[in-house]
């Protein structure tokens, strides 16, 4: 794969790519509504579950064992309901940084599929019909790569300047583990994804940074595997 052109308006470039992906990967959704659906779905699905897992279990499961070892009142309603808030605070922040991870993980065929289609409306290219031996890949791909970004995780809340010293690498690493699921649709092995990610290192980092903006961060998730497979569209056009 041909390196392309490096200065610092190649640089701005490629990082504007990234920085952008989300929202042309938005913009192809809404002409292809399935895809849109597609992509929602398994968000909507886990945050339902998700939620009758706090409302029903968590929150009357801590609730009791606060009572039983009498921490909290029984007769103060207002402080279960300051309780609830806060767990259910707690549960929103928790799903916001873990949940995006999981659910591309777990839902890894259809990501695939919304991946595959994306890269084939930006190159203008056919992608190769996934192999049971790919989607196999791919899983345990992302399996991988979801336990080595809690790993990262874990590492830059707990250790001192982590987050200073290691930011932009993780940073790039999220960014490049959307970008790679459609490099590994591709057949690519692995040396020449990872090639592809520092060649285009802005970019990822660029795709990384949504990650960092709350709110954001989880709404747009759903559009990552399809923003990285703009990604890969628009880097090829650049180097041809």
């Amino acid at each position: 794969m041909d390196q392309p052109t490096r200065g610092p308006q190649a640089l701005l470039a490629n990082a504007m790519i990234g920085l952008l992906s989300p929202l042309d990967s938005l913009r192809f959704m809404r002409l292809k509504k399935s895809l849109l659906v597609m992509g929602l779905a398994p968000y909507l699905v886990a945050f339902a579950l998700y939620g009758v897992l706090v409302g029903k279990v968590v929150t009357p499961m801590l609730s009791g064992f606060l009572i039983e070892k009498n921490l909290i009142p029984e007769q103060m309603a207002f402080i279960h309901g300051v309780l609830g808030i806060l767990i259910w605070l707690l549960a929103l922040m928790i799903f916001a940084l873990l949940g995006p991870s999981i659910i591309n993980t777990v839902a890894s065929p259809l990501y695939d599929l919304v991946s595959g289609r994306t890269y084939e409306h930006f190159s203008n290219k056919t992608m190769p019909k996934e192999s049971f031996e790919q989607f196999f890949r791919s899983f345990i791909g992302e399996c991988s790569k979801l336990a080595l970004w809690l790993m990262v995780t874990i590492i830059l809340a707990t250790t001192p300047f982590a987050a200073f010293l290691g930011g932009p690498i993780a940073l790039w690493f999220l960014g490049w583990t959307h970008v790679d699921r459609t490099l590994n649709l591709k057949s690519l092995h692995l040396r020449e994804r990872l090639m592809f990610g520092i060649e285009n290192a802005p970019a990822c980092i660029g795709l990384g940074l949504w990650g960092l903006i709350p709110g954001l961060n989880t709404l747009f998730t759903f559009l990552m595997a399809s923003a990285g497979a703009v990604i890969v569209a628009k880097a090829e056009q650049r180097v041809h």
